[in-house]
């Protein structure tokens, strides 16, 4: 089982040890949080150097991101793995840099993720719940999809109810994140400007000033006892329990993230 740790700041080198033979450095819910170019290509070496792979993570993008995100890739050598969380960056990949190795990111991982379901799994009948644990990668349609555009790795998170990866073919890799999993993502960023009295009550897309990196918001409620994390624009929940059934799936790589991924 290959280890990754995940970092979406230079800083959080400081978790890489000895135990994890790939680092993954990106991030997947903001554009406005990808590195510039000089520091991505300084932490591809850093890592390299150290006989380290490397995984580069990349968010779903405005035009604007799109056009950032082909600067930083040019600038990534051939073979390297992108993890894309957008259609549009997949096919900016294939038509530019088709030297580079792409895996769908766990945004695209279609799966029933509040984590609400989990209390009342035990009331639903057996097909039902299978159905909660399924993903899209069961379809044969979509898997017919992802052999088309060569897409041989997929990004899971890991939902309080489970996994069922019945189906799945025998051949497409998966690798789980663990302990942050995303509920929901927007761009209408309700921490941007959050600590700014005469913005309060605007909703929008604006302008920021990475207010995400100050503050951390908990959301709890007795109803749902499961504690929900806001960092910028996305939920998340805290799982830390891996599938028992883990080494009898096709996830061979576990993605740790020390620190939400913002």
């Amino acid at each position: 089982m290959e280890r990754a740790l995940f970092i979406s700041k230079k800083k959080n080198l400081k978790y890489l040890t000895a135990d994890y033979q790939r680092v993954y450095f990106g991030n997947e819910f903001c554009e406005r949080l990808l590195p510039g170019a000089e520091t991505l290509s300084e932490i591809h070496r850093e890592i390299t150097d150290r006989g380290i792979r490397f995984t580069f993570v990349t968010p779903y993008v405005t035009d604007a991101g799109i056009k950032k995100i082909i600067q930083l890739l040019e600038g990534l050598p051939a073979e390297t793995e992108v993890v894309f969380n957008d259609w549009g960056v997949l096919r900016i990949i294939q038509q530019n840099f088709p030297n580079l190795h792409v895996v769908q990111g766990r945004l695209l991982t279609k799966i029933k993720r509040g984590p609400r379901v989990v209390h009342f799994l035990d009331r639903l009948p057996p097909d039902a719940v299978q159905h909660l644990r399924s993903t899209n990668l069961g379809v044969p349609a979509y898997q017919q999809f992802l052999k088309k555009h060569n897409i041989n790795r997929v990004e899971l998170d890991n939902p309080l109810q489970g996994l069922c990866l019945k189906g799945v073919p025998e051949d497409l890799k998966l690798s789980l994140y663990i302990p942050f999993a995303y509920v929901s993502t927007t761009r209408f960023c309700l921490v941007a400007n959050c600590d700014i009295p005469e913005k309060k009550g605007m909703i929008g897309v604006f302008p920021c000033h990475q207010e995400c990196q100050k503050y951390t918001f908990y959301l709890d409620n007795p109803v749902m006892t499961t504690l929900l994390i806001r960092k910028g624009n996305t939920l998340f929940f805290k799982n830390t329990k891996l599938p028992p059934d883990i080494k009898q799936t096709n996830i061979d790589r576990i993605v740790i993230q020390p620190e939400i991924p913002m």
